[in-house]
């Protein structure tokens, strides 16, 4: 088997999901093969911020991390000037309301 096919198996197994390879093979591999051990550890670290709560919600600060670090508001952020952000308000067509704009 291949690296590429053992770490979708990695993969999987990190998202609690069958990874369709024995545990035992994953990790005899991993511990012979330092680019999947490495993969590894890269996944296992990036995999930890992001995980959602027992509640299935991302942390509560989540959402104002990723958008300072897309350099972006949150809706209903109070923008320059004091002025509101025009997409906060409830009921916008195309915002989760079901209402279609024709």
């Amino acid at each position: 088997m291949r690296c590429a096919q053992l770490r979708t198996a990695l993969s999987a197994r990190l998202d609690g999901e069958p990874a369709g390879v024995p545990d035992r093979r994953l990790d005899r591999h991993v511990a012979r093969c330092a680019a999947c051990r490495e993969w590894l550890e890269r996944a296992e670290k990036l995999r930890g911020p992001q995980l959602a709560d027992a509640a299935g919600e991302p942390p509560a600060d989540w959402t104002a991390k990723l958008l300072e670090r897309l350099g972006a508001e949150a809706p209903g952020a109070v923008g320059p000037g004091g002025v509101e952000d025009e997409g906060a308000e409830e009921g916008r067509p195309g915002q989760g309301d079901d209402r279609r704009t024709r």
